[in-house]
This record gives structure tokens, C-alpha cells and sequence, in this order.
């Protein structure tokens, strides 16, 4: 539950889905009554999107009828007056999801609490959203093993994390905390506008869409060589962090908080679309060389990513979150050097049709999707994507501390980093 800027009335890590519809119902009163049905119906589904956070715990009630459409009233709105952009910008901490429909533009907005969902979560429930608008309601691709109308367990909870005091699970969670705390500070940054008492401003974005013809050369280059487009992005962002840095700070090498999909590793039911409303991601921090090659970064990176993951990282889960905690509320060394932190995330969403289509019947077709999350501090987020065969980067930001010719400089010098270290044609839209 991120309260630290609700003073302010905004919300770090706020998530949030658009979708452009390509080709509505043809009465548009039908449409929104589609849209509004659906909604209802997925929190049935769904319930973990009715829970409400009191202090550090999240309080669930089973709805009735009545609940169901007492949680519609406040969570489903239509605007006329409001583009996404300007919804995304303009949100205030909430403790319910929302989501908008836009008839002037086709666009439905899902708003959505990071403690609720992760990215692909996220994806996955507005997949069943257009697929029961869509008339699709057999639940045959859904685990017939969860009793219905209860919440998704927590992520330690679905992995089996072991609560007992057990010398090596205990040992194994410090070690990691320890080694991702002292990796994750000394992190390289971008330099930033504004003082150190600049309070935050709105959250916005800056992204990339490469063509379909540039996303299949990425891809192909990346099979040649043997590394994942992801690694690829991540050497490419690397060397972009290098570009704003001094020598000396380069020496050390760039490392990044990377978000992890942990879906992949848990055990029938919670590897599955039914679990979708929870937040399955965890967090790893590699580290790039500064004086490696392109393809040799990317391969190292690329095992990582499949070496890194183990059981006894899943056993260690619930120490891991006590001893990140008491790292987090340790009192902080005054009069510290160095700068506020400034750091670039990568998260790697993958390809998102495996998680949201784009194709949901003759009624509703989705022609274009952008995620991202509110930024309230200086660090930024890099999101990667493919959608329809075009991979896009996007980069997430607050206006107090970049220029938006300084978010535009970043995501070009990635993409150009990107297409030389593959040896793709640099002239590719």
C-alpha cells in the first residue's frame, strides 16, 4: 500500500493499461453497457479487485448483487472531457481499481494498485474482460481447483514460502537482501532537474514504437546471436546510462532494478490466468560491464535471466520480505554523499498477446495498448513491449525532474544503441 506521496494526493507506482478499440458495437449506448457488464462481472471473478487496504493489511468482503453493483458505481466511469493522458496525470491515491471508458477516442482505461496487480496480472484481467464482452464466458480455461469468490493467496503464500525459523532459509534470504540493497544504491543515474527538496510533479511518459519491419530484424539479430530481446534492450540501456556518466562512474559498470515475472515458477493453480489479480513479480539486479562488448553483455544477461530463479529463492521468500523491510526502515546516514537516487528500471513485459489479444470477435478488436506506472521520485522506468509485431519503448517519468527532450533523448539513444550493437540497418523507422 504506497501512501508516501498521498500528502500530495499522488500515487508512486500507480498502474495503468490503455487500450484503443478498433471497432466498437454499433450502438454505442450498447457498448458502454457491455463494458459496464463485464466490469461487474470480472470482480466476481476476480475478487481480490474489491479489496481495500487498512494499514498494513488488505480487508475483503464477499459481495453481494448489491455489493457488486455498489463497486461498479465506483470504480466505472465514463468521460467526455478527459483524454487517457490526462486521467493517468490527474488520478489521486484510490483504494479500489477504475476503469474508464473514452467514447470520443475508443479508449478503456484500467487504473489499477500495484500492491493489487503486477504488469501481466494486468493484462491477463482486461484479457478476460473483452473476452466475456466478446461473449466468450466458458470458464473451461479457468482452474476448476480455486473455490470461487475468494481472493488470490499472496505471493509468498502461492510460492510455499517457509515462515519457520529455519538457519538456512534465514541465511540464504539475508545474503540476498544484503547483496541487492548494496547493488541497488550504488546504481549509476541519469543527471535531473531540480533541487533536493523539488517536490514531484505530473507522471508522464515518453515512448517508441518501431515498425514491424525494424521489430523482425531486432528479433532475427537477437536469434543469430543467441540472446534474448531483452537482454539486447537491457545492454542498450546500459550504454545509454554510460553516455551521462563520468569515466568514473562508468568503471563501476550500470546496474538496474529489474522487475522479474514469477508466474513461470509457481505450481498449478497460480501459474494461471484465474490468478491474475496478484502481484507475482520479484526483483533481481544485474550488473553490465563497461567495457564489454554488445553481444557478449546480452549473452551473460540472457543467462542470468534463465540461471538466477531457484527453489530455495521461492523457500526464502517470507525472510526475504522481512529482512527487506528492516533494510527499508533503517534510519538513513546523514549527511551521506552522493546524489538522490536516479536510477533507470527495466521491465521487460514480453510479448503482450500472449497475455492480452488483440482479436476478441467482429465486435471488439484492440488496435493499439500502452501500460505504464505513475513516478513520483527521480528514478525512472524503461517498459518494453510487443504488440502486433511492433516492440515499443517507453519510458516513465516525472515532469519535476526531466524535460520531455530529455525523456525523448534517452528512449532515442536506446533505440540507437540498440539497432548497432545488433548490426541492424540504423536508418530503420
Amino acid at each position: 500500500m504506497n501512501k508516501a506521496f498521498s500528502h500530495l494526493e499522488k500515487e508512486h507506482w500507480g498502474i495503468h493499461c490503455v487500450c484503443s478499440v478498433a471497432q466498437q458495437a454499433p450502438n454505442e449506448s450498447k457498448f458502454r453497457e457491455s463494458l459496464h457488464t463485464a466490469w461487474m462481472q470480472l470482480v466476481v471473478e476476480y475478487p481480490g479487485l474489491s479489496m481495500v487496504p487498512i494499514g498494513l493489511q488488505k480487508k475483503y468482503s464477499r459481495l453481494d448483487d448489491t455489493g457488486i453493483k455498489s463497486w461498479a458505481e465506483n470504480t466505472f466511469f465514463e468521460t467526455g472531457h478527459l483524454c487517457a493522458d490526462e486521467i493517468i496525470r490527474e488520478a489521486k491515491p484510490k483504494d479500489l481499481p477504475s476503469l474508464y471508458w473514452i467514447p470520443a477516442s475508443s479508449q478503456i482505461v484500467l487504473s489499477i494498485q500495484h500492491w493489487r496487480v503486477d504488469a501481466l496480472g494486468a493484462c491477463m484481467l482486461l484479457d478476460r474482460l473483452f473476452e466475456i464482452m466478446g461473449g466468450s464466458n466458458d470458464h473451461s480455461t479457468l482452474c476448476d481447483e480455486v473455490r470461487p469468490n475468494l481472493p488470490t493467496p499472496s505471493f509468498e503464500s502461492a510460492a510455499g514460502a517457509l515462515k519457520t525459523q529455519d538457519a538456512g532459509v534465514q541465511a540464504y534470504a539475508r545474503e540476498y537482501i544484503n547483496n541487492f540493497h548494496q547493488k541497488a544504491v550504488n546504481a549509476g543515474g541519469l543527471p535531473f532537474q531540480g533541487e533536493a527538496n523539488t517536490p514531484p510533479s505530473r507522471s508522464t511518459h515518453r515512448e517508441l514504437e518501431f515498425s514491424v519491419n525494424t521489430t523482425d530484424a531486432i528479433i532475427n539479430a537477437c536469434k543469430s546471436k543467441k540472446i534474448s530481446v531483452t537482454a539486447a534492450i537491457h545492454t542498450a540501456l546500459a550504454r545509454t546510462v554510460f553516455s551521462y556518466l563520468t569515466q568514473k562512474e562508468c568503471e563501476a559498470g550500470y546496474t538496474t532494478v529489474m522487475a522479474v515475472n514469477m508466474r513461470p515458477f509457481l505450481l498449478p493453480p497460480y501459474d494461471s490466468k484465474k490468478h491474475a489479480c496478484q502481484t507475482f513479480v520479484a526483483s533481481i539486479t544485474p550488473t553490465v560491464p563497461y567495457d564489454s562488448e554488445f553481444v557478449d553483455s546480452a549473452r551473460a544477461l540472457t543467462d542470468e535471466y534463465h540461471s538466477w530463479g531457484s527453489a530455495e529463492f521461492m523457500r526464502s521468500l517470507w525472510w526475504i520480505y522481512v529482512y527487506h523491510l528492516a533494510k527499508l526502515s533503517a534510519p538513513r546516514v546523514t549527511g551521506a554523499p552522493g546524489k538522490a537516487p536516479s536510477g533507470v528500471t527495466l521491465s521487460s513485459l514480453g510479448i503482450i498477446d500472449r497475455n492480452l489479444r488483440s482479436d476478441y470477435g467482429p465486435k471488439l478488436q484492440i488496435d493499439k495498448f500502452r501500460f505504464g506506472v505513475t513516478m513520483m521520485t527521480r528514478q525512472t522506468i524503461l517498459y518494453a513491449w510487443t504488440f502486433k509485431g511492433r516492440l515499443t519503448l517507453s519510458l516513465n517519468y516525472n515532469e519535476a525532474y526531466y524535460s520531455d527532450s530529455m525523456a525523448r533523448e534517452v528512449v532515442s539513444r536506446v533505440a540507437w544503441n540498440l539497432k548497432k550493437g545488433l548490426e541492424v540497418d540504423l536508418s530503420m523507422a
